[in-house]
């Protein structure tokens, strides 16, 4: 294994910005930068020919401004809070909103605009960048936050979120993180995608959950079996199921027969495609571009403190919660 830290760039306040770079014996790459707790790159080598695997930025400046969270660590909760008020333990709080009068992504107080401080450490097989950071926000209590990235010799990835309050608070973070396994250009909608899931989140016109489960069944949401894409949208979100423990969510690049691989010890699955390049385009230039970015984004279901059944997203004080991803790539 080989570990490099290296300075990605500098922010306005002068803090700089640490990139952490991890390699393997097939030379399978990640790196994370501590803006954001980000995970900016997922290489692999084959045939001695690099090919990234995620949809990212090479350089600082539009990590700085990046409405589309490219691999970002969101939280304390990802997703679409329908509600900006919220009593836990007898005490209220409230959350600015950012989004058509709802929460998205936790609003301004986001782990994605953070400096993180980060250590790498080289174990042989595996190795890892573990990145840290204290939240103090409008969010209860003081969170302790621990992001912890580890590559290993067979080329998967974890990815393992670490967090404890002081006070008991909203704990739903999650890795914004976007693929395209042929290149960061190229059209996405052709990727085959496999959801081991029954069921659907219904949301309202605004994309927020109404707090119904539809079924997947002769729908465009029925992943069960790996199928194309396609090139209508997805900003939605599965109920996993909890019959598997492994292969919840593969995704499958036909021509080279590439497949990526993602589990999680959560019971959802949001999927989001974009293009990158509409942040510098107008609607109309929007509505004919192809999407070139699937998001992946292993949660517990969005806004699950507002709904019976979607899941437990309350931290108790003092309580340690640990959740976990990985990411497995097959030719």
């Amino acid at each position: 294994m080989k570990v490099v830290e290296d300075v990605f760039g500098t922010l306005p306040d002068g803090d700089k910005v640490t990139s952490f770079t991890l390699e393997n014996i097939n030379h399978t790459q990640i790196t994370v930068i501590s803006y954001g707790a980000t995970w900016q790159s997922f290489s692999i080598e084959r045939a001695g020919e690099k090919q990234e695997l995620l949809v990212q930025f090479d350089e600082l400046d539009s990590y700085l401004n990046n409405p589309l969270h490219l691999g970002n660590t969101i939280g304390r909760v990802g997703g679409r809070l329908s509600k900006t008020s919220y009593n836990l333990s007898g005490k209220i709080f409230n959350l600015t909103p950012n989004e058509r009068g709802n929460v998205l992504h936790s609003s301004v107080n986001g782990f994605d605009t953070v400096n993180w401080q980060g250590t790498a450490r080289n174990m042989g097989h595996a190795a890892e960048v573990k990145l840290s950071h204290v939240f103090d926000d409008e969010f209860p209590g003081q969170l302790q936050m621990d992001v912890t990235y580890t590559l290993y010799d067979d080329d998967h990835v974890t990815i393992k979120f670490s967090g404890q309050s002081t006070e008991t608070t909203l704990f739903n973070p999650m890795t914004h993180v976007y693929f395209n396994l042929v290149g960061k250009n190229a059209d996405i909608t052709k990727h085959e995608l496999q959801i081991a899931s029954q069921k659907h989140v219904e949301v309202d016109s605004n994309t927020v959950p109404t707090g119904r489960l539809l079924d997947n069944k002769n729908t465009r949401f029925d992943f069960s079996r790996m199928k194309k894409i396609g090139d209508e949208q997805f900003d939605d979100a599965w109920l996993l199921d909890n019959q598997h423990d492994k292969n919840l969510v593969i995704v499958k690049e036909s021509q080279n027969g590439r497949a990526l691989t993602i589990d999680s010890d959560r019971n959802g699955v949001v999927v989001f495609m974009t293009n990158p390049e509409v942040t510098a385009h107008d609607d109309s230039w929007a509505k004919s571009a192809s999407f070139t970015a699937l998001a992946i984004e292993m949660q517990t279901l969005p806004d699950a403190v507002n709904h019976e059944g979607f899941g437990d997203i309350i931290l108790p004080a003092g309580e340690l919660k640990e959740y976990m991803v990985t990411y497995s790539i097959t030719d």
